[in-house]
């Protein structure tokens, strides 16, 4: 967990070097309302999702070492638990993220109740020379309240996550590698819809970024209802299918 900790930081500064060197030759400040415009780069998708899936790839625990808690609780609350301890992890993993960049834009931020002159500006496309991997559409300054933006942006990903973890635990329960294949094969999926925008509505890890939300210019593209209702009932139904599946095994004496 140190080493996704630290691996996660190290991105983080990855993607914000550029804006910072930006920032700091321009003497622009920016306020603390960009974890929206993050993600609106198809690379930190990737990499913060690949990150997470590395992280909860083994998951979930060794049965084995966890016998005595299995006895006391049965397997099925004991596959129930582990499923909220993940959930509960996705949602860390969330704060983590919001947290690490404010922390790393610190130096050139600013305190604002608007969305400020420094995000406005990179907007216009002021950017040219800097290798700045964090994109402002216009379409989310014009059509999103600050708070609205963030909030969504936050809970999705939040929702997201924890829906990833729980397909990583029930498809673990098959074999090891599996969940973690189909965790990738979501993510990569990602970046095909990029292209072909007809996969959004069915693209999980495309619902982060707010531009590819409903909106009158694209009125085919999945709104904020049916992304969160879709993200709460695949954690459910996978959670349910992870204790189904615990439920087989010896530990509860069946085949």
């Amino acid at each position: 967990m140190l080493s996704v900790l630290i691996l996660t930081v190290l991105t983080m500064d990855a993607f914000l070097t550029g804006l910072r060197k930006y920032c700091l030759d321009l003497d622009v400040r920016l306020s603390q309302w960009g974890f929206a415009f993050l993600w609106t780069n198809k690379y930190v998708v990737l990499s913060f999702l690949l990150i997470y899936i590395f992280a909860v790839s083994n998951l979930p625990l060794d049965r084995e070492r966890e016998r005595y808690s299995i006895a006391r609780i049965g397997v099925s609350r004991w596959a129930v638990a582990q499923g909220l301890y993940l959930i509960s992890f996705g949602w860390f993993y969330a704060v983590f993220l919001l947290v690490i960049q404010n922390l790393l834009l610190c130096r050139v931020a600013q305190w604002s109740a608007s969305w400020g002159r420094g995000w406005i500006m990179l907007s216009g496309g002021v950017a040219a020379g800097y290798d700045i991997y964090v994109t402002v559409p216009y379409l989310v300054l014009s059509n999103y309240e600050l708070l609205e933006a963030n909030a969504l942006t936050f809970i999705i990903l939040g929702l997201l996550l924890g829906m990833m973890g729980m397909l990583v635990f029930w498809l673990n329960f098959y074999f090891r590698a599996a969940g973690a294949a189909a965790g990738s094969f979501i993510i990569f999926l990602g970046l095909a819809a990029v292209r072909f925008r007809s996969l959004i509505p069915y693209s999980p890890t495309n619902w982060i970024q707010l531009e590819k939300h409903y909106n009158i210019l694209n009125p085919e593209q999945p709104k904020p209802g049916y992304m969160i209702t879709m993200l709460l009932l695949l954690t459910l139904f996978e959670l349910l299918m992870a204790r189904r599946r615990v439920e087989r095994t010896q530990e509860n004496n069946r085949r």
